[in-house]
């Protein structure tokens, strides 16, 4: 199950980064894959799909981590990757880097939240 194998590659930073399982290999934080791995689980657990009591740790340390290392005090959403055919065309992810794209990560990111948010109902 990929869920499984999601949960074996988060970081201890509560990220998955982009080579999810060379952390050196473009290694570092990245919220777009993280924020969609994140709403995936949430999703999986709503839909009594993945065990609630496994995979919400995992959630939650993701988007504990997202709140509090990549939303500057302005909204700025940091460490998102850019679009490319390779990783590499997203480089650098940074706290500060601006992507080259329509803000798909910050819908990722909603998309995250919104499932994280119907997990409390």
């Amino acid at each position: 199950m990929i869920s499984q194998a999601l949960k074996n590659c988060q970081q201890p930073d509560g990220y998955w980064y982009v080579s999810l399982h060379d952390p050196d290999h473009y290694g570092g934080k990245e919220v777009t894959g993280t924020a969609l791995f994140v709403y995936g689980m949430a999703w999986g657990i709503r839909q009594g799909i993945l065990d609630r009591k496994e995979y919400l740790p995992v959630i939650a340390k993701a988007w504990n981590t997202i709140l509090e290392d990549a939303i500057h005090e302005n909204g700025f959403l940091g460490y998102v990757q850019g679009t490319g055919k390779e990783p590499k065309d997203g480089q650098p992810v940074t706290y500060e880097s601006i992507p080259d794209f329509e803000d798909y990560g910050i819908g990722c990111f909603l998309l995250a939240g919104t499932e994280v948010y119907k997990l409390q109902k």
